[in-house]
């Protein structure tokens, strides 16, 4: 099995891997032809391979799966007014760029499953258009995708909807990028997933591992059409033998271990459970869509967690969608589920949602109102806790509405207790104060004189200015969060530096045990040394600002101006005489 060259296993997508030493050895092997001219006979030989096994007549390699997708439906669409149905979460529909209405010309009508996984006849049926009323533009060309957000769609319901397009005279197509995945966990082949569509879309650089392409199959009319509309969107290309021959090496050795992908992503599936986090998706296949709002931390928090031991995901607040494929080894697997459950049990992750109620709760409502009893004096009556730290640490779940207004005594807190014990002595307070020599002085600044009444006077509000500088004079910086997009790349990037220093460092071999060659790459040490001697060979500011100012009295002084006039001159009086002869 093939091992993963890269420094870190990435779990983005399945269109992460890279080629391997085996895939070059098959690159190696490939012709020279050009494919313009139908002349390189290692991509006619991928074409009538993979023809042969989805029961086919002809395919046509093209360069992505939305070329092939776009293809597909521009053969089919050729008649305006038209529209196609596709699938409200279907690739041709959100990431081509609205391609279907740029080449095609149609209309393009969006239906989301009733059962929220794939789409049945019921949706299809009720949605389609036919050729009755003027108004409208019919359906041309129904577009299904297998599989779906890793979700597969079942093989009957996939007929029931060929029988319906048949009775009307509709196109089928399928996106099956991802169809090497349905047919290994299903135990279908490819032709009975195939025979159904009149054209099928095959992605080659996802699950099977090639570094560019995917292919088109269907019948032969439709690929010659196919291939002229190719040429016709810039797609056609010379000396493509070496990718035939990766895709068709990636097709026989890496499509059979597919199976033990979609058991590490079952693996996977389950740690999520065990932590906590929610599966938004059946995990069919090798794709895992992950909600952990309920977990006790964010995905913003997994992907710099995963990035410390050199592993990629993507995703952001609290969904991320994790993908598998064949160069994600157990090793892989092994340290995700650790970065997994080390959040799950830090209590610094958790969010403490108990804790923050008990803060709202406990905020006093009425701090300035005072006791009626003694004018002047603060009620500690009228503060309404909600419960004392003894109660609510014994039950922090249990926060009622009815003892939102309950006062607090001094049975709940010791605090209150002290506070109810304590004396306040009228004369001792007048005796310090006179004592200091203040005779009148106030208690509170909220307090007023008897015999010095304060005037009231109306206070005008003053408009609040916004600070654009600080006490030096420089740009105030606006606050950042640290969950903004731009905080988080740099934590991530920091973290996947630090794993790679890690890798090397374990992997380096001693100084003493290699030979010193001369295009050895340098060492961190060495490096910085260097870095360091070439600052100091560069000319300071000053310097160059003084060779500029050199250079500009030279250039600008009446010699140099008279120099430069004479030359002109010169040249002129030359130009002349020369015409002159």
């Amino acid at each position: 099995m093939s091992v993963n060259p890269l420094p870190y296993s990435d779990f983005r997508s399945d269109t992460a891997t890279a080629p391997t030493p085996e895939m070059f050895a098959a690159m190696m092997k490939a012709s020279l032809g050009d494919d313009v001219y139908n002349e390189d006979d290692s991509v006619k030989k991928l074409e009538r391979y993979v023809a042969t096994l989805c029961g086919h007549e002809e395919a046509l390699f093209c360069a992505s799966g939305t070329m092939t997708n776009q293809l597909a439906h521009r053969v089919h669409l050729n008649n305006p007014p038209q529209s196609a149905l596709v699938d409200i979460r279907s690739h041709v529909f959100n990431y081509e760029a609205g391609g279907i209405s740029f080449h095609s010309q149609a209309a393009v009508y969006p239906v989301m499953p009733s059962n929220g996984r794939y789409l049945t006849v019921e949706d299809v049926a009720s949605r389609l258009i036919l050729d009755v009323d003027v108004h409208y533009a019919p359906t041309r060309v129904i577009s299904l995708e297998n599989t779906l957000n890793g979700t597969i769609m079942p093989i009957e319901e996939i007929e029931r909807i060929r029988a319906l397009t048949k009775e009307h005279g509709i196109k089928l197509h399928l996106d099956g990028a991802r169809l090497w995945h349905a047919c290994i966990t299903t135990g279908l082949s490819m032709k009975e997933y195939c025979g159904h569509f009149d054209t099928v879309s095959l992605c080659l650089s996802k699950g099977i591992g090639a570094p560019i392409g995917s292919i088109l199959v269907g019948s032969e009319n439709t690929i010659k059409k196919a291939r002229h509309f190719r040429l016709l969107f810039g797609g056609g290309w010379r000396q493509a033998g070496i990718l035939a021959e990766a895709a068709l090496w990636g097709i026989k050795t890496n499509w059979p271990t597919m199976e033990d992908t979609h058991r590490r992503a079952k693996w996977l599936e389950r740690v999520f459970l065990q932590v906590g986090c929610h599966i938004t998706n059946p995990v069919d296949t090798n794709m895992i869509w992950v909600d952990t709002s309920d977990a006790g931390f964010t995905v913003d928090d997994l992907i710099i967690e995963l990035a410390k031991e050199g592993i990629k995901i993507s995703g952001s607040g609290c969904a991320a969608r994790v993908v598998l494929h064949y160069q994600i080894t157990d090793e892989a697997v092994e340290r995700f589920i650790r970065v997994l459950r080390k959040m799950a049990c830090s209590p610094t992750m958790k969010v403490s949602v108990d804790l923050t109620r008990a803060a709202m709760i406990e905020q006093p409502t009425s701090v300035f109102e005072e006791d009626p009893d003694t004018p002047g004096r603060i009620s500690t009556q009228q503060l309404p806790f909600a419960e004392s730290p003894s109660s609510r640490s014994a039950s922090s779940t249990s926060l009622s509405s009815s003892s939102l207004g309950s006062p607090l005594t001094e049975n709940d807190s010791p605090m209150m207790a002290y506070i109810k014990d304590s004396s306040y002595d009228e004369a001792e307070v007048s005796r310090r104060h006179g004592a200091m020599g203040v005779p009148n002085m106030k208690r509170c600044l909220f307090e007023e004189s008897q015999e010095q009444p304060v005037e009231e006077t109306p206070v005008q509000p003053v408009p609040r200015q916004r600070r654009t500088e600080s006490n030096n004079g420089r740009p105030l910086e606006r606050p950042r969060s640290a969950y903004e997009p731009g905080v988080i790349k740099s934590k991530v990037r920091e973290a996947e530096l630090a794993a790679l220093k890690e890798a090397h460092r374990e992997y380096v071999v001693p100084e003493r045990d290699r030979p010193v060659l001369r295009t050895q790459s340098l060492d961190l040490a060495e490096h910085e040394a260097r870095m360091f001697t070439v600052q100091l060979e560069r000319p300071h500011t000053a310097d160059k600002k003084k060779v500029s100012k050199l250079q500009y009295r030279l250039a600008h002084n009446s010699a140099s101006k008279a120099f430069k006039r004479a030359s002109v001159r010169l040249v002129r009086w030359g130009t002349l005489l020369s015409r002159e002869s």
